[in-house]
């Protein structure tokens, strides 16, 4: 039987592939399965967001204003905008502007 190309495999026939070398790996330096580790990861995270971050949202003079209960390190908010990470969220009013 000749091998596979990856070329020639289905994404379903790569991902099990990899997903078996990474579990080889894994059990040969006896370290977590990586399914795991990443429920893990998961469930820490989730753990982490269980205090809420409440935002009041006002509006001046048609411009969105967004005010934090508490300031948080991970969490930015300047007027209308949410910067959380690498990600900026920007709020707008529905209806409002140059539409």
């Amino acid at each position: 039987m000749n091998p596979q190309t990856f070329m020639e495999m289905s994404e379903a026939e790569f991902d099990t592939l990899i997903d078996d070398y990474i579990e080889r790996e894994a059990a040969a330096y006896g370290e977590m399965p990586a399914e795991i580790f990443f429920d893990l990861l998961l469930e820490r995270s989730a753990a982490k967001a269980r205090q809420p971050l409440n935002l009041e949202i006002t509006v001046v003079d048609n411009h969105l204003i967004i005010i934090p209960d508490r300031e948080t390190g991970d969490v930015i908010v300047r007027g209308n905008e949410v910067l959380i990470g690498e990600r900026r969220l920007v709020f707008q009013l529905a209806g409002v502007g140059d539409r």
